[in-house]
């Protein structure tokens, strides 16, 4: 690096020695020439001489040819030579000769050049009148070497401008004009005054050459000329139109464009400018296609172009007008490279073009458009088409300041060959002046319709139109309506539906619907007839003519365009359009099925269509309405589901055969003159579409949608039965689709693992929404209904067939009644499983409630019913609501068989809810109780003596049931209890639970004493009479008395009560309320609610002495209400009492009782029972109570009455006497 930075100089040594004041050069020349000279001998000389032969002298000069180049030569060594061999220059020598001398002057100049002083004007001269013109190429060698290039000409600046030009008018080579580049860059002040002449003759050169080289080194010269000498202004024309011609070519576009940029930039460049204004505009030049382009070229680039000049001041408007005198000769050439002017001008400064510029330009644009029809070619098309596109573009961002309307003139007449986007702007702009304000506006509209969408194949310009018109009609439709229908809709849109642009036809459908459904005047029946062409065009695809599903966007459409007319039309005037939709609607939809369209736009339509024919719902007015969007259903006041004429025949039915009328809102109870205005959609047509349907339906979404919408429109049974609706049909196709095995192989667009029992999972629903109507059913029907839904409890739609066959039970009995032992068998198949629970309980919940069905009923078919029950009763299986829905069940199957038959029940139930209830909690020691309490039923009279039922399930072990949850174990417990004593207690016989004390008996023991014991899981009351008196008997005794169920108790009795054995209760079993268990271990209870006392009291009664003259009845009352009791026994599932009196005589030695007026006692019961009647309506006339109210007479049973309500009485005392 260091010996690099030795041999380099640095910048400041390199300045010096450029300026010759640094001494390096100096000492350089003073060694070069120490440096030994070459002495040029005489025997050289002599073979240079004339004397010698011409081969000896050019052996001589081509020997100093060779030493000139490597050696210096002595002084005047040079000269010496030259007069040896001067006389070959002579014209009569041979050429070889002079151009042997020629070789070696140029070799002796390039040698000894810096020795040769004054020689050099020699030479030069020399060359300057050489003999004739020829040689020039080796003459033009040794003046390069003279002039170095023309880089040095000393001692030649006098004669040098004279020789070049001399030489250029026979020499004009490309390496002289190389040598003239640098002799005007170098030394243009001796060339001055020969500067026109050189311009003039190099631009001729650049016009007759055709080599791109010589115009290449031509341009150069008089680029040189431009930048280093001053153009003189007369040589202005030539040197334009020289480089207006020569950008033509392509190779020479840069440099050309260069000098010309570089001329313009002088003071010359207005001038240039001009004077190619003026070739634009000359006539001469009119038909010079290559000089106009290069002008055009020249003037747009200088002055709005890229690289533009900005010291011109010439403006657009200036320069313009010149370009349309340029195409009075049409010229593709000329035309296009001015629309790239005029692009190029647009893009640029078009947002600063005033409104003069703007119509020069439109009229350039004019002129080429016109142009164009004879010139046809597509480079010059697409390019007057880019300028009009440029000028959209400013018109879409407002910077356009030129007319519009002419321009917009321009693209209408060109709109077959403008681009859509720009038709669709000239369709916005037109659009503008078709309001009414403007006369003739609805012509306007026609025609602009005729252009751009009846004569248009291109879909954006037609949609584009569409869009006009719909804006017009939705702006002008209150007051022109009619007009615009008349005029522009039917007639430009009547063939839509043949048109073979899809995206024209689904636009223009959804204009004709949006219309049609806010059209209330005749033309209705106009629109709907073209909408209904659309319609009826075919859903199928066809591959061969490469449709897809997007070309049945139109009918999608219009279908959906169908029914939101059809919503707005119930409610408004006139009802047949209404009537028409909804025909068409059907129509289609039976198409479907007809043509058996399948592809997935043929599905889509069917779904929405049937979800719209399953929302229609009707009043109890039979008046069509439909869910709004808050689900709430709005009626039509003028559309019916049945039609007015036969609501009328079925209102003269009713007349002629005597029933009511309707009511008075009835719409068929309409005036004659409002009788047309209403209007009929009978649900039977469509309905018959969903039979087709649900027989033909390929696509699973669409059957399903059917399926699970029909049952809540079977809920309107006005809806279906008001129009002819077959309802034997509907069942016919349901059965086949759950019995049939194959139903689901014809069924696609179905999910992954979708088998047969979907299908039916569908289809049960509706068979059980068909059962209300089974008094419209033919019987086979109902039968076929049964069969099948029996069929269906081995799929996994067994609860829906469950759940439909509970609700046949209820609604066709009698299909049911002897089907329904096999039945009861068949469901005692299905297993036991949460999702069965609820369906098989619900269904034998229901049919206990139905006597007349399970009346002939063997034992087996009970047995059935419980071995169908019992595994819900399983507490670790189900929830507590099944559980206890399962001992509901039990037990009112219990109740209601056949008291033969309950017996034989009894170990088979206890057996189930032994390995069911008490299992599941693994109660071991609790299973030997429950055991010894279920052989105890048989043996109730000998239970209720020993208290058998003391050792029940409580006895279980108390640390094995710590183990589980001790509320919801003991709520199950008490469960199977509760259902044990049920069936203790109606095993043998049925009475009612709650019993109810007779009038005598209440008479008897009014304030006796009372007492309660709890046995077992039984509460044991025991009430004794006590006697009163007359006036207690007649309700007059205003002493206190003890109230019903207070008693006294002696000490003494107390004391007895203890020394009853003490019986242990079950733990968790809840006493009843108000029960208090004594302290001691024993069982008094009190329960003032229940008549319970825990002590006794002394009867405080008012007695009243009398004289005992003679034995009345009066002193017969306390002896007859004496020895009586009424034994009460509360049990989980109910009541039972009996009366019961001491037969025993009061005193042995007492013989009244002999002489009781047991019929006086009987008459005095009745009497006081109707004073008690007297006395309480007294009270309830004082109180303004309304008399018929009180009637207690007609409740209460006479004293003779037998009471029938589960207690054991007596008829009449005397049976205890």
């Amino acid at each position: 690096m260091a010996r690099q930075m030795g041999r380099d100089p640095g910048l400041k040594e390199k300045v010096k020695m450029f300026l010759g004041l640094g001494p390096s050069r100096a000492k350089s020349k003073h060694s070069e020439w120490r440096q030994p000279e070459y002495v040029i001998t005489e025997e050289l000389l002599k073979d240079l001489s004339p004397e010698s032969a011409l081969s000896i002298r050019v052996r001589a000069m081509n020997q100093i040819c060779d030493l000139a180049k490597t050696k210096k030569f002595e002084d005047h060594a040079v000269e010496a030579i030259w007069a040896s061999v001067a006389d070959l220059m002579e014209p009569d020598q041979p050429a070889e000769g002079r151009l042997n001398v020629l070789n070696l002057l140029k070799n002796i100049i390039i040698g000894q050049g810096d020795r040769l002083g004054f020689l050099r004007a020699h030479f030069f001269r020399v060359i300057k009148d050489y003999p004739n013109n020829e040689d020039l190429v080796e003459r033009l060698e040794v003046f390069k070497a003279l002039t170095d290039n023309g880089r040095d000409i000393a001692y030649l600046e006098e004669d040098l401008a004279s020789l070049v030009l001399e030489w250029m008018e026979f020499g004009l080579s490309p390496d002289f004009l190389l040598v003239l580049v640098n002799l005007v860059k170098f030394h243009s002040c001796y060339l001055e005054s020969y500067i026109a002449p050189m311009v003039q003759m190099i631009c001729l050169l650049c016009n007759r050459t055709t080599s791109s080289y010589d115009i290449e080194v031509s341009l150069k010269v008089l680029d040189a000329v431009v930048c280093y000498n001053c153009l003189p202004s007369e040589s202005i024309p030539t040197f334009v139109i020289t480089l207006c011609r020569t950008i033509n070519v392509k190779e020479l576009c840069e440099p050309c464009w260069k000098l010309m940029r570089n001329l313009l930039g002088t003071h010359l460049g207005h001038s240039a400018i001009y004077t190619m204004s003026r070739i634009m505009e000359d006539r001469v030049y009119s038909e010079d296609a290559p000089l106009l382009r290069g002008a055009v070229f020249f003037v747009g680039m200088g002055l709005w172009g890229a690289h533009r000049i900005f010291c011109l001041k010439n403006s657009p408007i200036s320069v313009l007008p010149s370009f349309i005198k340029a195409m009075n000769y049409p010229n593709a050439v000329v035309s296009y490279e001015i629309v790239l002017s005029i692009k190029r001008l647009i893009k640029k400064y078009g947002r600063e073009l005033q409104a003069v510029a703007w119509d020069i330009v439109l009229d350039i644009v004019e002129r080429l458009l016109q142009q164009l029809q004879l010139l046809r070619s597509s480079e010059l098309k697409a390019a007057i088409h880019n300028v009009l596109s440029a000028v959209e573009e400013l018109f879409d961002q407002n910077d356009f300041h030129g007319d519009e309307e002419r321009f917009f003139d321009l693209v209408e007449k060109n709109s077959d060959d403008r681009p859509a986007a720009s038709v669709v702007n000239l369709i916005t702009y037109r659009a503008q002046s078709i309001h009414p304000g403007k006369e003739g506006w609805v012509q306007d509209l026609q025609k602009l319709m005729d252009k751009y969408f009846r004569n248009e194949s291109r879909s954006v310009v037609r949609m584009k139109v569409l869009d006009v018109l719909s804006f017009a009609l939705s702006i002008n439709r209150q007051f022109y309506e009619e007009e615009l229908i008349e005029k522009v809709v039917t007639c430009q849109l009547a063939h839509i539906p043949e048109d073979k642009d899809h995206q024209v036809r689904k636009l223009a459908t959804q204009l004709l619907v949006d219309l049609a459904e806010c059209c209330h005047s005749c033309h209705f029946n106009s629109l709907m007839d073209i909408i209904e062409r659309v319609v009826t065009r075919s859903l199928s695809l066809t591959e061969s003519a490469g449709q897809d599903t997007s070309s049945l966007e139109d009918v999608k459409t219009s279908v959906l365009g169908l029914m939101v007319i059809l919503q707005t039309k119930l409610y408004t005037l006139p009802a047949s359009h209404a009537m028409r939709v909804y025909e068409m609607l059907v129509n289609h939809m039976q198409l479907h099925y007809i043509n058996l369209y399948s592809s997935p736009m043929a599905s889509s339509i069917r779904l929405q269509v049937f979800d719209f024919f399953l929302i229609l719902r009707a009043d109890s007015l039979k008046r069509v309405g439909l869910p709004n969007k808050d689900g709430a259903v709005r009626f039509s006041p003028y559309c019916l589901c049945e039609s007015v004429m036969e609501s009328d025949k079925r209102g003269s039915d009713r007349k002629s055969s005597g029933t009511l009328s309707p009511p008075s809102g009835s719409p068929s109870l309409t005036s004659q003159g409002g009788c047309p205005r209403m209007g009929c959609l009978p649900f039977s047509l469509a309905f018959g579409v969903i039979l087709q349907c649900l027989r033909q339906e390929t696509d699973w979404k669409v059957l399903k949608l059917v399926l699970n919408k029909l049952p809540e429109c079977l809920r309107y049974k006005l809806l279906i039965l008001c129009s002819p609706c077959n309802i034997d049909h509907l069942s016919a196709s349901l059965c086949m689709m759950l019995s049939d095995r194959s139903a689901s192989d014809r069924l696609y667009n179905t999910p992954d693992g979708f088998s047969r029992t979907d299908l039916q999972l569908a289809v049960v629903p509706v068979l059980t929404a068909l059962t209300s109507y089974h008094p419209y059913l033919d019987v086979s029907k109902q039968r076929e209904m049964v069969r099948c839904l029996e069929t269906g409890l081995i799929y996994r739609c067994a609860k829906q067939c469950v759940v439909a066959l509970s609700m046949c039970m209820v609604e066709m009995p009698g299909i049911l009644v002897k089907s329904l032992p096999v039945l009861i068998v068949k469901l005692t198949h299905i297993s036991a499983t949460v999702t069965m629970a609820i369906p098989m309980l619900e269904f034998l919940s229901t049919l206990v409630r139905l006597p007349h069905l399970y009346g002939n009923f063997a034992a087996e078919h009970y047995v059935s019913v419980f071995a169908i029950s019992l595994p819900y009763t399983n507490p670790s299986k189900f929830n507590q609501y099944i559980v206890f829905l399962a001992h509901h069940v039990i037990s009112m199957w219990f109740i209601r068989c056949r008291l033969s038959f309950r017996r034989d029940f009894v170990p088979y139930i206890t057996k189930g809810l032994r390995s069911n209830v008490l299992q599941s909690f693994d109660d071991t020691p609790e299973k030997g109780s429950f055991r010894a309490r279920s052989t105890s039923l048989n043996e109730r009279p000998k239970r209720m003596q020993t208290s058998v039922t003391s050792s029940s399930l409580s006895s279980a072990d108390e640390s094995s049931m710590a183990q589980a949850d001790d509320s919801l174990k003991n709520l199950h417990l008490e469960l199977t209890e509760i259902c044990l004593d049920m069936m203790a207690r109606y095993v043998f016989s049925n009475f009612t639970a709650v019993p109810k004390r007779s009038p005598v008996g209440e008479f008897l023991l009014d304030g006796g004493r009372t007492k309660t014991w709890l046995v077992g899981n039984k509460l044991v009351t025991v009430t004794t009479s006590v006697g009163r008196g007359t006036r207690s008997l007649l309700g007059l005794d205003t002493g206190e008395a003890p109230k019903d169920g207070e008693a006294d108790c002696s000490p003494y009795m107390q004391s007895e009560y203890k020394d009853i054995p003490k019986i242990e209760v079950r733990k968790g079993v809840q006493p009843p309320r108000h029960r208090v268990r004594s302290m001691s271990g024993g069982h008094g209870l009190r329960a003032g609610s229940e008549g319970i006392s825990s002590g006794g009291s002394r009867e405080k009664t008012r007695r009243i002495p009398v004289k005992k003259e003679k034995a009345t009845l009066a002193d017969f009352v306390p002896v007859l209400t004496q020895g009586w009791a009424e034994i009460l026994v509360r049990r989980p599932t109910g009541n039972t009492s009996w009366l019961m009196s001491l037969e025993n005589p009061l005193s042995p030695f007492s013989s009244d009782i002999n002489n009781m007026p047991l019929q006086e006692l009987s008459n005095a019961l009745m009497a006081a029972e109707r004073f008690k009647e007297h006395r309480e309506t007294a009270l309830y006339k004082s109180l303004s109570m309304p008399a018929s109210s009180l009637n207690p007479a007609a409740g209460k049973p006479t004293l003779l009455q037998r009471s029938n309500t589960g207690r054991w009485t007596l008829d009449t005392p005397v049976l205890h006497f």
